[in-house]
Order: C-alpha cells, then sequence, then structure tokens
C-alpha cells in the first residue's frame, strides 16, 4: 500500500559549482556528500528512535553513494542494518519525507516510492543474499524527482535546506508498515544537477580492491589452465565482507562468492577461460553488512588465452661483398617451420656488427623471399643478421627469427677522381615568448578573509601579486608577479590578457559559486630590468577593475577579468627583446548571498604577438 501524507508548498532547491583564488566569503552552512557534513539536526530530537541506517547497492552488490533523481529505483538494493525488530515482518519499502524545522519528524510529509518487496533474497548478490537484514530488491514506483515535485524542501532553517529523510520500514502478513519500526538515511539534493547524494549517516572508510591473476595473462597454449583471480583489498581496518568476481561482457558471476580472509585481506575464486578468449574479469567488495564502509570495484582485468604462435626460420645470403666497397645484395627466405610454408607477409631488417638500429629492410614476396642492395662507401668488417619481427596479426601467429651472420670485409672504393660537396647552413631561430607566474595549485595567492563593506552591501578582498613569495629583486629578472620573457627576431610586439573563471567551494550548494567577473586586476605597474632592451616607455599597462557592486554566478556580462572575452592588461608596442615583470593588485568581491567556504579559481594569463 503507498503513503501520501500532506504535501507542502512547492519549491526547489538550487546549487552550483564555483572555482577562485584561494579565498573565504560568507554565506550559510551545508552537508557534505558522502557523510562529510554535521549530522542533521532532527537526527538527535526523534522521539522515535530508528533500527538503524540504508545502505544502497548496484546490481554487483557494490555500495551506491549517490545517484541521478531521474532513476526508477535509487539503488538495486537498499538493505537495513540490522535485523528487524519487530517478529513477523517479511516485506520492506522505501519512503521519502520532507524534513520541516520545530516539527516532530513522525509528522512530516512524505510518500512510499518503491513498492514493497520479500525479504530476504537469496538471488541477492553477495552478502545482500544472505543477511537476514531487511532488503529491497528494486521495487521502482515514484523516482525522487517526482516526489521533489510533490513534497519540494522550501526550509531556510540551518541544516535543513536540500536535505531529504529516506526511511526503509517493514511489514508482513497482517501486520502494515508502522512508521515506529524503520531504518533512516538522509540524503541531500542537487537540482540542478539532477544528483542525490548520501548525506547521513557517516561512511567510516573508503576501501580499494586490486585483481590479480595467476597465471597472469596472455596464457599461450592449446590446452587452458585454470586460473586463480585473487582480490586484495585496502586498508585493513575496512577489509571485512565478501568479494564477488564477475565477466563483465556477459555480466554474470564466476564462481561463488568469497569472504575476504583475514589475514592478508584477500579472496580468491578459479575459472578457466576458453582457447581464443579474452575474458573481461572485475572482483567487487562489500563490506559487512552494517559497517558503514564504503565498498570497491577493482579494474577491469582482460585475460586472453592464445594459441602459441607458430615457429619461423629466417636466411640470409650476400653477394658483392668481400671487394672493393660499393652495392652489397642480400636475399634470403622466411619459412613457418611448424606448417611447413613460406611466410608471405611481413618485414625482415638488417642489423650490422651487433647494433640495435637496422640499417636497411626489405617486405616479404609471395614465396617467403626478399631481397634489398645497399651500397657501402668505406672499407670494413661486417657482420649482417637478418631478423624476421614475427606477425602476432596472422593466423596463426608467427614468432620472430633471425638468420646466421652474414662476415664480409670491404676494401677502400675504387676510383680515379673522387671528390665530394659539402652543403653548408645557418639558422636565425625564431626565438620564444613565455609568460609566468610563481602562483600553482599548491602555491595559489591567497586573498585571506572577504570583509564585509561599511555599507554592508558585498564582501571583498585584495591581495598584491607579489604577496605569496620573496618579493622583486631589482636588476635581476627575478619577479613574484608576472614575468614576460620575449626573445622573439623580428622584433615583434605583444599583448598580455587576463581572464578569470568563476570561483567555486567545491560543495554544489546555492551560494555556492562567484563569478569570474568579480575578479579585478589593478595598481598594474611594469618592473624593468637593469641592462634590458625593454625599458620604461616600452611596455603600457591597462587596468581591470572588478565589478561593483558584484553580479550573480549567472550574469552573463564581461565585467572585471571575467565573462567569455579575455581582457587586456599590459602591451609593449615599441618591440625590443628582453625580460620585464608587471605587478597589481588582485581584488576579489562576492555577492553576501555567498555562503561560507574557502572558493578556488583560476586566472589564465595569455601573451600572443
Amino acid at each position: 500500500m503507498r503513503k501520501r501524507l500532506r504535501a507542502l508548498a512547492v519549491g526547489a532547491v538550487a546549487a552550483a559549482t564555483v572555482a577562485g583564488v584561494g579565498v573565504m566569503a560568507g554565506g550559510g552552512a551545508a552537508f557534505a556528500a558522502g557523510g562529510g557534513g554535521p549530522t542533521p539536526p532532527w537526527i538527535s530530537a526523534e522521539t522515535v528512535a530508528p533500527e538503524g541506517f540504508i545502505t544502497f547497492y548496484n546490481a554487483q552488490g557494490q555500495v551506491v553513494t549517490g545517484g541521478n533523481l531521474t532513476d526508477p529505483t535509487m539503488a538495486a538494493y537498499a538493505v537495513a542494518s540490522a535485523p528487524d525488530t519487530r517478529t513477523g515482518d517479511t516485506k520492506a519499502a522505501l519512503f521519502a519525507y520532507t524534513p520541516v524545522a520545530g516539527e516532530n519528524p513522525q509528522l512530516w510529509s512524505g510518500q512510499e516510492i518503491s513498492l514493497a518487496e520479500s525479504y530476504p533474497n537469496a538471488s541477492a548478490p553477495g552478502a545482500l543474499g544472505t543477511t537476514a537484514n531487511p532488503v529491497l530488491s528494486g521495487g521502482a514506483d515514484v523516482d525522487l524527482a517526482q516526489y521533489i515535485s510533490n513534497i519540494p524542501n522550501t526550509q531556510t532553517a540551518s541544516g535543513y535546506p536540500g536535505l531529504y529523510d529516506i526511511r526503509l520500514e517493514t511489514s508482513g502478513p497482517g501486520q502494515p508498515d508502522n512508521p515506529d519500526y524503520f531504518y533512516e538515511t538522509a540524503i541531500s539534493v542537487n537540482t540542478t544537477a539532477g544528483t542525490w547524494s548520501v548525506d547521513y549517516p557517516d561512511y567510516t572508510d573508503n576501501t580499494s580492491t586490486a585483481l590479480t591473476a595467476t597465471p597472469p595473462s596472455p596464457q599461450e597454449t592449446t590446452t587452458p589452465s585454470p586460473v586463480t583471480l585473487t582480490a586484495t583489498v585496502t586498508p585493513a581496518a575496512a577489509a571485512t565482507g565478501t568479494v564477488t568476481f564477475w565477466n563483465t561482457t556477459t555480466d554474470t558471476q564466476v564462481g561463488a562468492t568469497q569472504t575476504v580472509t583475514a589475514t592478508d585481506n584477500t579472496a580468491s575464486v578459479t575459472d578457466t577461460p576458453g582457447l581464443g578468449t579474452t575474458t573481461p574479469y572485475q572482483a567487487i567488495f562489500t563490506p559487512t553488512i552494517g559497517s558503514a564502509d564504503i565498498g570497491s570495484a577493482s579494474n577491469t582485468l582482460s585475460y586472453v588465452v592464445e594459441a602459441p604462435p607458430d615457429s619461423t626460420s629466417t636466411t640470409l645470403a650476400e653477394s658483392g661483398g668481400g671487394a672493393a666497397a660499393g652495392p652489397v645484395t642480400f636475399t634470403g627466405t622466411v619459412t613457418d617451420t611448424t606448417a611447413g610454408v613460406p611466410v608471405t607477409s611481413g618485414t625482415v631488417s638488417l642489423f650490422d656488427n651487433g647494433s640495435t638500429t637496422p640499417f636497411a629492410s626489405a617486405t616479404l614476396g609471395a614465396g617467403g623471399d626478399y631481397s634489398v642492395t645497399y651500397t657501402y662507401t668505406s672499407a670494413g668488417s661486417h657482420s649482417v643478421v637478418a631478423t624476421f619481427a614475427g606477425d602476432t596479426s596472422s593466423t596463426p601467429p608467427l614468432a620472430p627469427s633471425s638468420s646466421a651472420p652474414a662476415t664480409f670485409t670491404e676494401s677502400a672504393p675504387a676510383c680515379t677522381t673522387c671528390n665530394t660537396t659539402a652543403t653548408i647552413e645557418g639558422t636565425v631561430p625564431a626565438g620564444t615568448l613565455s609568460i609566468s607566474t610563481p602562483y600553482t595549485a599548491t602555491n595559489p595567492l591567497n586573498l585571506g578573509t572577504l570583509a564585509l563593506t561599511p555599507s554592508g552591501s558585498y564582501f571583498t578582498a585584495s591581495a598584491s601579486l607579489d604577496s605569496g613569495a620573496a618579493g622583486d629583486v631589482p636588476g635581476t629578472g627575478t619577479f613574484s608577479g608576472i614575468t614576460v620573457v620575449d626573445t622573439q627576431s623580428g622584433n615583434l610586439p605583444w599583448t598580455v590578457t587576463a581572464l578569470a573563471s568563476n570561483l567555486t567551494d567545491g560543495t554544489g550548494h546555492a551560494g555556492g559559486t562567484i563569478s569570474g567577473e568579480n575578479v579585478g586586476l589593478t595598481n598594474l605597474a611594469p618592473v624593468f630590468v637593469s641592462g634590458n632592451a625593454i625599458q620604461a616607455g616600452d611596455v603600457t599597462v591597462t587596468n581591470q577593475p572588478a565589478a561593483t557592486p558584484p553580479v550573480g554566478p549567472t550574469d552573463t556580462g564581461d565585467l572585471g577579468l571575467g565573462g567569455t572575452v579575455a581582457h587586456t592588461i599590459a602591451a609593449d608596442t615599441a618591440q625590443p627583446d628582453g625580460t620585464v615583470g608587471i605587478n597589481g593588485t588582485v581584488t576579489l568581491n562576492a555577492p553576501t548571498s555567498t555562503e561560507a567556504g574557502v572558493f578556488v579559481g583560476t586566472i589564465t594569463f595569455t601573451i600572443a604577438s
């Protein structure tokens, strides 16, 4: 039976992504997906305590921590963290509830978003198929997007915006689902991106799973040997659970579900792939139900079983060698000795005196033969070997082979009038034009904490480009702001432009974006190097002040350093070569609607002649 309670006023939750220059801005609190945020405020205030929490899994038994709002079901399986304390319950269903600050959670509006399904489910993968805890298997009914449209979260109180309460309620013959017997997980919703993620409870450990095979791939044999697939789970503290192994082409499980051993955090199964096959194996670790650890999937291991290549033989003969230096002809054949037939495709390479670089090569003909002529121009001894590289693409594959060496000695070339010409050339280098700053992702220009303007209309902060390093060193060409080095030939002019990205605190929440138009660069001034051709008067600068008052994150203008058009900040029209520094002040303004947090983004400086 579907439960539908009273509906709230229609609303929406907005979220956005951001980027910036290492700053802190004002705003409200938010929860982090995957258990990184504070506990939702209603959890400790509930008059009816939940039986435990809910963990979501995909069809292979891997933990799922988020998904799309329009997915038919939140996950393939929803599993309770503990057994049901009410005797006689045999079915489970998912309900969504919309939080209301200050109201008893038992009175919140909500709706059943899945059909009731029987448990336990022996056909579920791994530990999900053996647990006595309530298990919901699919049960599609109402997707989250439909639910949010029906009963949206319009709350503004701290700890409530963007959150929804998901409960797994159980029932049985003669006893309907009872809101006093439920398991609970809170999710955070991003309606802009159309996604949801687990917000509470916290996950304790992320895991990783590595998959190896013994014997290793490929097997070259006509009788394939059994392959032992071994999954290793780390860290050891979280490696309690089971591993299932899968053929990802057929999406079928390989062998039985295995329990991870406590001694070395591994689990293994054995499989025998067929001759001439490539089997993609993957291992999926499912933590012990109720552990709140995050499971993991290994990379796909493609296991190849192929027949060994046919052996080959290569012959070599030479004619014309052993006299005055001049043309020498090399001939020979390549034979498939396993099948007793000539090799009619491929290449033979010639190597001299043990070199690993061939001096000549030839293509095999229809009878497996080859011929190549090489002209020697000086005296010397030679030991030439012909090598067939093999062919793994042929049917059957062909192994490489090398000939016995052909040895001969060339004397000085004969000539009556010996001369040669030498061509000389010289190149004037094009030179380079480069621009650099000392600020990177690990060494950002930190503007510090934004301050509210005296009028209280917006936040702002500024920092000098030379504040993050030791400072300029006059006369040396060492600058802590922007450095331009021009070594172009032809005395070409150049222009420097700047373009700021949006700033983000990485949460994906409303108020988590600062427009790049609110980034400005002013007080620009060139710094010259004593003795350089570039001197005072050669470089002009153009200030680009930040948008004041600041604009919102969806503004489509080109104020400050933001927008889609790069902004000119410096130019050299006098055209001499040399080095020059450029210093200035970076300013960031932020609307008062911006949430609290560290915002990060970039300013891209571009130089062009």
